[in-house]
């Protein structure tokens, strides 16, 4: 009885797991722009002096920053000027530098981003003293390096 059961599982599976649609099924288009569409943010992290009651270390916070972007797409070029905003913490303005900044970025759809030359990965406090360098590639292959700049910081 047990041997009858399996093999009508079996069959059972056949059908339900294979499909009718055999051929003319359209192709879906593959996405070929690699840009950069927007910078999303530019923030800078700190310890605070706020322990935190669970772990008894102390607080990281987080201020975001005022933005102004340039992005050239035939050059494949972001250039950003950075100012603190009104609400920046006057004990942390001594430690903010271009060496320390949160840089977050929007790509093409379906892309992915990857950093050359020891540049920063995005998302991270990395150092933005110097231009920056990124491949992107596109879903369907297409490749473009980038360069980012945060070209001023105004305190």
């Amino acid at each position: 009885m047990k041997y009858i059961y399996n093999l009508f599982c079996i069959f059972s599976s056949i059908f339900v797991l294979s499909s009718c649609l055999e051929s003319n099924l359209e192709d879906l288009p593959e996405y070929e722009d690699a840009n950069v569409t927007s910078v999303s943010a530019i923030s800078y992290r700190y310890l605070s002096e706020e322990k935190s009651p669970a772990s008894g270390e102390f607080v990281v916070e987080e201020v975001n920053l005022e933005y102004t972007t340039e992005i050239n797409t035939e050059k494949g070029e972001v250039k950003i000027n950075v100012t603190t905003p009104k609400n920046f913490p006057e004990k942390e303005l001594d430690n903010l530098s271009k060496n320390n900044l949160v840089v977050i970025v929007s790509i093409s759809t379906a892309a992915r981003l990857e950093p050359l030359d020891n540049s920063p990965k995005l998302g991270i406090p990395g150092d933005w003293s110097k231009p920056n360098y990124y491949l992107i590639s596109s879903a369907s292959g297409n490749k473009k390096t980038w360069k980012l700049e945060v070209v001023s910081l105004t305190k």
